[in-house]
């Protein structure tokens, strides 16, 4: 059955156009919109670029922090991780003392390698079998 209010051909098929208004005044209100928003956004964006994200200074300590809490950010992280290889690979290859007091040295690792070779891996002895 066709509606009374929408005039049909006999193939079926709608005769009217949709209407224009509502389309343009629905398309105007999303365009107002989304320009308010921007508009906020940007406004939101230059107050808080303005205003740098610091903690207050806390009166009830005794002096200023000056340094940030760690983990702090590496600077020079390629440099860094140069100058700790550079320090381990030292370690390893030089003699020098662990703890002088109790008599511990270390020997650079070429020759524990050597020691170890020529005087055997330790080895555990096995426990008979019942």
């Amino acid at each position: 059955m066709a509606d009374e209010h929408t005039p049909q051909a006999a193939n079926g098929h709608e005769l009217t156009d949709a209407p224009i208004q509502p389309i343009v005044l629905m398309g105007g209100a999303v365009a107002i919109i989304t320009a308010l928003v921007f508009a906020l956004s940007l406004g939101v964006f230059r107050f808080f670029s303005g205003h740098p994200a610091e903690a207050p200074y806390n009166p009830m300590a005794a002096e200023a922090p000056t340094a940030p809490p760690l983990p702090r950010i590496e600077v020079a992280p390629a440099i860094e991780y140069q100058q700790l290889r550079a320090q381990e690979d030292q370690i390893l290859s030089t003699y020098g003392w662990m703890d002088r007091k109790a008599g511990v040295t270390r020997i650079p690792i070429d020759r524990a390698i050597d020691l170890l070779l020529q005087r055997g891996f330790p080895v555990r002895k096995e426990n008979p079998k019942p």
